[in-house]
């Protein structure tokens, strides 16, 4: 059987164990970290160049990468991103390939589990072989640049690796498809809200749990889809899987922001701003990590140029400026992915699922994982047609208890997702980055089917939005929730997408936003998705681009600056109105003397909040501690506890697009024009309306504040409240650490990790500031980059990431950009002008191939 005391990190982390927490200090870390820096100058001899290669950096670290071909620009770029994010990449392509766990031992294990349950290895080398010669050749040679930083640092690799004892293989040119998948996976939601809904509908019914996954203010409430499974005995069905699918997803959210609602972008014609040419900004909101999910980036080559960002792993501009075009993203929330209930038996010894009244059997595969200090761990994979089943189940010894849930019911769990269709993503990105025309531009975003994006994009004369992806086709339903598979009623049918998306160009009103709204009429067709985001964000840059009539790059940083929750003034004008009035002032009256004081204080300042979410205001810290109160007095009473993984569950709908929360707050009803239901409070023989349990939240708001900073209000603080915390990979897995390496890892967090720094803002800001509402308000969903082209400015590109060029801690440009992030204040990279890069870039490193 298998030992938890077995797994060991290597002789150096027990070595590091002993010198940190006997010497309680962080020298043995800082003297590991140094060893892997190398000046940003000098001459540096290379195996595998045609000729020189110029590394370039400024005085943030970003590095420019000039080159006399493309063929040496991205061994260029491969080399100078190892050195920047060498630790990064290796753990984002382990993750990707389910092998994680040969890093870092058991801790990883449910993780590679679920990778390789999704059959992601074998993604991505069929999209890899499905590249042209031309773009193989290319991530050859950043492959071959990654392997010489690596090679040339054998014996100083960077601190996480050899703090785990791991030497990474040679980077391997398909290494970058399977960021490309964690990328798909990151900005992919319904899979969350689908797990989420099948743990509601089990505790709630169908009909009920449907009011906690609305579609959009102004939409019904999606009863049609939750009737599919309204005569699917739920109870006690799927609570043991879905328990443990949620905290793999949990875990792997920490790492990869997976199904976190994703950016701002806006764009404003020529004939709308001072400069007298296009405008357009973006802000991607992902996961708050040290170091960033972004790396900083300019290239120059007679066949490729351009300054932006990119992931670490990847060798392109995936948003930024390339001398021609400017193009920033969100997400479209698309429901690309959709879980099928299949009933299973067993006959015969052979597995198998039902399907249109026959049994089939279940496909399956062997996968083999190795676990760092410990036997390999084998599992087998089912699959039924509508894909493989999520239900863990692992075959051979030895079993790890955590995982190895045996299936609890006839259902499992079956996942349809668009990775199965063909596309050229990459290919598409890259042709992205050479465009010189909006035709060009345009064409290259058609080729985009893995990622579902809003891309605003424009030149000097034109700005457009087009959304890309590939989108299923169902026979029924719209995929919001999961589906029986044994019908075979909504089954998918191909796939829909390329140039068949919706998209404009030059709008009539020359402005163009998006924020994860609702972008389409309601009841489009093909579905794109119905899990939108909160729209406050969308109509707050539209009110904010229609509030002047020229705009320049001050208004835009301005925009991306903002901190106004406009939900605010939506609440006010609705608790305004008679009835809500009336709720209001009968619950008050009916109140406690002491505890109707507390409530109008907080009624009080809620009416009277601009919606201003700074850091130093207490009004802020009331609406904050408000919507806190509010939720738990909402929901708490038929969760029933806020440690359970039904809350866990609340927490993912909440957070990650329109929820219950806000649904209930604007004064969503039922079709017999009831209050929606949660209103009511479980544990009472009485029907509560909302007013009573708004009087309720507020005067359990004052006695929350007072307890949390003191009876003097007038020095409440939302920034005391809400606050960002810069934390590796590594530190968010404390949670599920044994004490031991706990210990060690909190050590290394006091070298490793920064903060925390007050916040401002909240999920409904343009500067956004997302944390778990009801829970805590450590801020985790924050713009991870700010980006403005003015095409009227010689050098139209500002650009700042959430953090630091390095993922280094003993480099300067570890942490140096979070100061300019908090200013949020951009800064300009240049590219058109020689003269321009040169004195931006003053370190200079020259890449010379060692046969010349």
């Amino acid at each position: 059987m298998y030992n938890k005391n077995k797994k060991t990190w290597g002789l150096a982390l027990a070595a590091l164990t002993s010198a940190t927490l006997l010497s309680g200090c962080s020298s043995a870390f800082d003297w590991l970290a140094s060893r892997n820096l190398d000046t940003p100058d000098g001459v540096t001899e290379v195996n595998g160049l045609r000729a020189d290669v110029t590394i370039r950096r400024d005085d943030y670290g970003v590095p420019f990468i000039e080159a006399d071909s493309l063929h040496d620009l991205a061994f260029g770029i491969g080399y100078a991103m190892a050195e920047d994010r060498l630790a990064q990449m290796v753990s984002m392509n382990l993750l990707a390939r389910g092998r994680l766990s040969e890093m870092t031992g058991e801790l990883a294990l449910d993780m590679d589990i679920y990778m390789r349950t999704l059959n992601i290895p074998q993604v991505i080398e069929s999209r890899y072989q499905a590249l042209t010669p031309e773009l193989k050749n290319l991530l050859q040679r950043f492959a071959d640049g990654v392997n010489a930083y690596q090679d040339a640092h054998a014996d100083r690799l960077p601190m996480e690796l050899v703090i785990n004892g791991y030497t990474p293989e040679s980077w391997q040119p398909s290494n970058t498809l399977g960021l490309f998948v964690l990328l798909n996976l990151g900005v992919g939601f319904n899979l969350h809200e689908e797990l989420a809904f099948l743990q509601m509908a089990e505790k709630f019914g169908t009909e009920k749990a449907a009011y906690l996954a609305p579609v959009y203010p102004d939409e019904p409430i999606d009863f049609a889809e939750a009737d599919k499974l309204a005569g699917v005995n739920l109870a006690g069905a799927v609570s043991g899987q879905l328990s443990y699918l949620q905290q793999v997803a949990d875990k792997l959210s920490t790492l990869t922001g997976n199904g976190i609602a994703a950016s701002n972008n806006w764009g404003v014609a020529a004939t709308n701003t001072q400069g007298g040419k296009t405008l357009v900004a973006n802000d991607t909101h992902l996961l708050l990590s040290q170091p960033s999910t972004w790396i900083l980036m300019g290239v120059k080559s007679p066949e490729y140029s351009g300054v932006g960002i990119t992931l670490p792993g990847i060798p392109a501009i995936v948003a930024g400026y390339n001398g021609h075009i400017g193009w920033g993203e969100t997400m479209v929330m698309a429901d690309t992915q959709d879980i099928f209930l299949e009933q299973l038996r067993t006959r015969d010894g052979q597995r198998e699922y039902l399907y249109q009244g026959e049994w089939y059997p279940l496909q399956k595969r062997s996968e083999t994982i190795r676990v760092k200090g410990a036997d390999d761990v084998v599992m087998e994979v089912e699959s039924t047609r509508h894909g493989p089943l999520l239900n863990p189940a692992i075959t051979g010894q030895p079993k790890h208890e955590m995982i190895a849930i045996p299936y609890q019911s006839e259902y499992g769990l079956a996942l349809s997702w668009t990775a199965q269709f063909e596309d050229d993503t990459i290919g598409s990105f890259f042709n992205l980055g050479k465009a010189k025309t909006m035709d060009e531009a345009e064409k290259a975003l058609n080729g985009v089917g893995f990622i579902h994006l809003n891309v605003i994009y424009g030149n000097e004369d034109n700005v457009a939005w087009q959304v890309t992806g590939n989108y299923p086709q169902r026979k029924q339903g719209s995929g919001h929730f999961p589906s029986p598979g044994w019908s075979g009623e909504y089954d998918w049918q191909g796939y829909w997408g390329g140039e068949n998306t919706p998209r404009v160009r030059n709008p009539q009103s020359g402005l163009l936003g998006t924020g994860n709204n609702r972008t389409v009429e309601p009841g489009y067709s093909p579905v794109l998705t119905s899990s939108w985001y909160y729209p406050e964000r969308s109509e707050r840059i539209m009110q904010m681009l229609k509030a002047q009539p020229k705009h320049s790059r001050e208004s835009m940083q301005a925009m991306q600056a903002d901190r106004k929750d406009i939900l605010v003034a939506k609440v006010q004008e609705l608790w305004a109105t008679g009835p809500w009035l009336q709720m209001i002032d009968n619950a008050l009256a009916d109140m406690p003397e002491a505890q109707r004081v507390k409530a109008e204080r907080v009624l009080g300042s809620i009416r009277a909040f601009d919606g201003e979410m700074a850091e130093d205001s207490a009004s802020a810290a009331i609406w904050g501690g408000f919507e806190h109160t509010l939720l738990r007095e909402i929901f708490i009473d038929d969760i029933g506890s806020d440690d359970s993984q039904l809350w866990s569950a609340l927490m993912a709908l909440n957070g990650r697009a329109y929820s219950g929360y806000q649904d209930h707050l604007l004064g969503r009803t039922t079709p017999a024009g009831d209050w929606a239901p949660f209103w009511d409070d479980a544990t009472t023989a009485e029907v509560e309306d909302p007013g009573q349990i708004i009087v309720r939240a507020a005067a359990a708001t004052w006695d929350y504040l007072t307890a949390l900073q003191g009876q003097d209000s007038q020095h409440w603080q939302w920034g005391k409240m809400a606050f960002y915390h810069w934390k590796t990979e590594t530190t968010h897995m404390l949670p599920y650490l044994d004490p031991v390496k706990a210990m060690v890892v909190g050590k290394l967090a006091e070298y490793t990790d920064r903060g925390p720094y007050p916040a401002g803002g909240n999920r409904n800001t343009l500067n956004v500031a997302g944390y778990d509402l009801g829970s805590d308000y450590e801020v985790w969903n924050i713009p991870a980059m700010r980006m403005i082209v003015d095409f009227s400015q010689p050098e139209p590109l500002q650009l700042v990431i959430a953090g630091g060029q390095s993922g280094n801690p003993a480099s300067p440009h570890y942490d140096d950009g979070i100061d300019l992030w908090l200013s949020r204040v951009n800064r300009s990279l240049p590219l058109n002008s020689d003269e321009a890069v040169s004195s931006h870039f003053t370190s200079v490193r020259t890449l010379k191939s060692s046969s010349q």
